[in-house]
């Protein structure tokens, strides 16, 4: 869970040559809250980043085996591997790119994994480097080169004058920059190996799931007024923690009355979209979302579990796998006796059932939960995850009136602490918050699991991110910073979709009110979403920002 920035004196960490050593560190489940960057101390930025690195390290021990690391979970997306070594080597170059280091610790690793994959559509062809001949390093070259980066890191902090405060060009902003980019990275890599099959993980020791339900089940999902009001939206650039540079700027946005769901949509509210053949009817979907049923044979929710050999969407040699085949497969590769796997003498239900019996089955018992590491039985208050095209088509299902809110009204549905450079108008300062954020759990959690906000609404900060109408853009403004120009700005092109909230692996920077978000429509990750109507008397609601960029593909 969070902690205050009070930390123990440092531990020496040995160099892992192996997934087992990481098996067989002590890992601690919990995320530290972010640095006041007007006073912090070398060892407290110290702790911070091997927090960091830590956390990261601590989700890849969840691989059963070392083979698995070089699997693609996702089609479009490369194999794990590249993760491990992508995060570590971003230190490197920014910090070149900072003047604060003139020698690297390997040029080759440097450039491998300085780059990913974004695919311009969900049905883009493979990269080249996702499989086939291709050689990635080793699992023992990867991790020697994470833990010779991490060296370097401890003598910058030893060596290097620390000027406060570290605001945007400071030399030290590089540092922080590496750090909130691999947090990122342990939310997106997290997405991916939820998309492994289960055979292939273990969950690591002491990680832990929310409740499935609380005593009392969520109830009605009903709709709570917002008066009309002002926001202002945009991070003050003095603001005494780091930000991406799509978060500076300064708008402010005159938000009208409307209502929204006091709840992020549930699985069980979405199992009434399934129950009435959401995904057959073509007049629900925009044309792209249509068009990306069809590609992906979608018939639920992608992290729904049934035993009907739904597609994946898996790469490489994983292409055909489908981790819908409950009848077939027990959790983690673990015998199955009476539906239940047990595991370090938990029982965790894996759902298995008679493959024959789908058609006899209610459709509420047929759908299990797949959770980072396991299958767990439907956790019907937790919020649904799912993507753009399936949540605007639950709205249109839902009826006419009916949308995602824009980024002005998430603010208005959080309240009104207007933004300042005083780093308690930010929760994420907060450790001991009523939110599952910050990693509180290693999952979502039942919508109704903690109290609503002075505004009337769960969960607008944490459990899962939240979709928006609006298309990914910059505030007036906006910069690009020198240290990571592609950071945003190719990324306003109109396919992006922003979301906001973040979710419960969201840390650091990651979990801030200032973060702005954005994945493209058909992406996967830890979100949902929740529905807004205007008032019949509302003639302009919200305007929705949209973005008609040209779009520039290098090659």
């Amino acid at each position: 869970m969070p902690v205050s920035s009070k930390q123990a004196e440092p531990e020496v960490v040995e160099r892992p040559r192996s997934l087992q050593t990481l098996r067989e560190r002590k890992f601690e489940f919990r995320s530290l809250v972010p640095l006041d960057l007007r006073c912090c101390n070398r060892r407290q930025i110290r702790a911070y980043f091997e927090n960091t690195y830590d956390v990261d390290e601590y989700l890849f021990s969840g691989l059963a085996d070392e083979q698995y690391i070089n699997k693609c979970p996702d089609r479009l997306r490369l194999p794990l591997i590249f993760y491990l070594g992508h995060t570590a080597s971003v230190y490197v170059n920014k910090l070149v790119l900072a003047g604060l280091i003139d020698k690297r610790v390997n040029r080759h690793f440097e450039t491998l994994f300085e780059t990913g994959v974004d695919e311009m559509s969900w049905d883009d062809t493979e990269n080249y480097r996702m499989g086939g001949s291709y050689k990635w390093p080793s699992v023992t070259e990867v991790l020697d080169y994470r833990h010779a980066v991490r060296e370097m890191v401890f003598d910058l902090l030893d060596r290097e004058p620390l000027d406060l405060p570290v605001l945007t060009g400071h030399p030290w902003w590089s540092l922080f920059m590496g750090m909130e980019h691999e947090r990122i990275h342990l939310e997106t890599s997290s997405v991916l190996f939820r998309q492994l099959p289960v055979r292939f993980l273990k969950r690591p020791e002491n990680w832990k799931y929310a409740p499935l339900s609380m005593d009392e089940p969520a109830g009605p999902n009903e709709f709570v007024c917002v008066p009309s009001g002002k926001v202002t939206m945009g991070k003050p650039r003095k603001f005494p923690s780091y930000g991406w540079d799509n978060e500076y700027g300064n708008l402010d946005v005159d938000v009208p009355e409307f209502e929204a769901n006091k709840y992020l949509v549930t699985n069980r509210e979405f199992l009434e979209f399934v129950k009435e053949g959401g995904y057959q009817r073509q007049d629900l979907w925009t044309e792209e979302g249509w068009k990306w049923i069809k590609f992906r044979q979608a018939t639920h929710p992608t992290f729904w579990v049934c035993d009907e050999g739904c597609q994946s969407g898996c790469g490489g040699d994983l292409a055909s796998y489908s981790h819908c085949n409950l009848a077939r497969e027990g959790q983690n590769g673990t015998a199955v006796e009476n539906g239940t796997a047990v595991e370090n003498g938990t029982a965790v239900e894996n759902g298995a059932a008679e493959s024959n019996g789908a058609e006899e089955r209610n459709l509420e018992h047929k759908f299990k939960y797949r959770a980072i590491f396991d299958v767990l039985e439907m956790p019907w208050d937790w919020p649904v995850d799912v993507n753009y095209h399936e949540a605007k088509a639950f709205c249109t299902w839902k009826g006419p009136q009916y949308r995602l809110p824009t980024e002005a009204e998430h603010h208005r549905m959080r309240g009104n602490v207007p933004p300042s450079e005083d780093p308690q108008c930010d929760p994420v300062y907060d450790a001991d918050r009523l939110a599952n954020i910050n990693l509180k759990f290693g999952s979502s959690s039942p919508v109704n699991m903690y109290p609503p906000n002075p505004m009337g609404f769960h969960d607008t900060f944490g459990n899962v991110w939240e979709w928006c109408e609006d298309q990914f853009n910059g505030l007036p403004g906006f910069k690009t910073d020198y240290l990571y120009e592609d950071y945003s700005s190719p990324f306003f092109d109109g396919r992006h979709t922003m979301i906001m909230g973040a979710s419960f692996i969201s840390t650091g920077a990651a979990a801030s009110r200032f973060v702005r978000s954005t994945f493209r429509r058909h992406f996967f990750q830890h979100c949902g979403f929740r529905l807004v109507r205007s008032p019949d008397s509302a003639h302009d609601p919200t305007p929705v920002r949209l973005c008609r960029a040209e779009v520039f593909v290098l090659g």
